[in-house]
């Protein structure tokens, strides 16, 4: 079994790449030739740390993936990171495990390339323009991602906590690919006039003003996968065109979209999955005004996409370590 450690997948999974199988992935999930249950959530009792097991095969593919993710989210005052994953691949015909992977640093990457493929799909060509709210390690694969999708030439960071912005703006700022970042003060500055904005945390209520949207936004909300979490006010939802990973998926797991749809703001019929743009069955963006949203709670098909290429090209590289087990 190879063995890849959170390194390894940086050094096999490019975010461009990451960013192309992404479209695989929801293209996948969307045309039902993924075998995919809703994630598995156990709440761990005496504490709010939850474990998580997502398991998915592809049609065709000759791999079955399986995640198991701790979300704990006091770690941060134990200096870890909140969400601690692995990756299982095992061969299909065989049954025999394949791989074990770093899982954090494949969520991250993949993750972040999600949102990079909504905004190859839906936000305007000339986006220029990126309101980052968060600062964690989703926040910094986000903007990677970002700049990787559309020509990024300023950056607005915010985060409650500006020291923790301020950190990941300097270390950005030493990235060759990295343009013009500005740590600001409030999220209603970061977001003004931004051609997109990104909401990268696990914030139980809005992260910013519906009202400092301007037309022709588009939205990426990645960070909150539980239905307590709100990073986008509901509010906008009603106002753009709203677009998730899997429907089902979102109807059980994300806040904003089930509060939008509670309070009347929209319909069942009125969210979308991405993969209908992928596959050509929406058009997507219909309008430079249209405001687009892309609500996404992560699923395992793009772990197990994000997987095969990691594995594919570690093989390649001769990147790893392999062990029997």
């Amino acid at each position: 079994m190879l063995v890849l450690s959170a390194e390894d997948v940086t050094v096999c999974l490019s975010m461009e790449t990451a960013i192309e199988g992404m479209h695989h992935a929801y293209a996948a999930c969307t045309s039902g030739d993924a075998e995919m249950p809703l994630r598995t959530v156990i709440p761990l009792s005496a504490s709010p740390n939850l474990a998580i097991f997502m398991p998915v095969h592809i049609k065709d593919s000759s791999e079955v993936a399986l995640k198991s993710v701790m979300f704990s989210p006091n770690n941060e005052r134990l200096g870890l990171p909140a969400i601690q994953a692995t990756v299982q691949v095992f061969d299909a015909a065989t049954g025999t495990p394949v791989a074990l992977i770093d899982g954090s640093e494949l969520t991250a990457i993949r993750t972040a390339a999600g949102g990079g493929a909504s905004m190859e799909l839906l936000a305007r060509e000339e986006s220029h323009s990126l309101a980052m709210l968060g600062s964690g390690t989703q926040a910094r694969a986000g903007i990677e991602a970002a700049c990787c999708a559309r020509d990024i030439e300023v950056i607005r960071l915010f985060s409650p906590t500006y020291g923790n912005a301020q950190r990941l703006a300097d270390r950005l700022r030493e990235e060759d690919w990295c343009p013009e970042i500005q740590v600001v003060g409030s999220s209603s500055e970061a977001v003004s006039d931004a051609d997109v904005i990104w909401t990268a945390t696990t914030s139980i209520s809005p992260t910013f003003l519906n009202e400092s949207v301007k037309p022709g936004t588009h939205i990426v909300g990645v960070g909150s996968f539980q239905t307590s979490m709100v990073e986008i006010p509901p509010t906008l939802l009603g106002r753009g065109t709203v677009f998730v990973d899997h429907t089902d998926a979102c109807w059980a797991e994300a806040g904003e979209v089930i509060a939008a749809r509670a309070e009347g703001l929209i319909q069942s019929e009125d969210v979308r999955e991405l993969g209908e743009v992928v596959l050509g069955n929406h058009q997507g963006r219909s309008s430079d005004d249209e405001i687009t949203i892309f609500k996404s709670v992560g699923i395992a098909c793009q772990d197990a996409v994000a997987s095969s290429l990691v594995v594919a090209a570690a093989k390649r590289l001769h990147i790893g370590t392999t062990i029997d087990i």
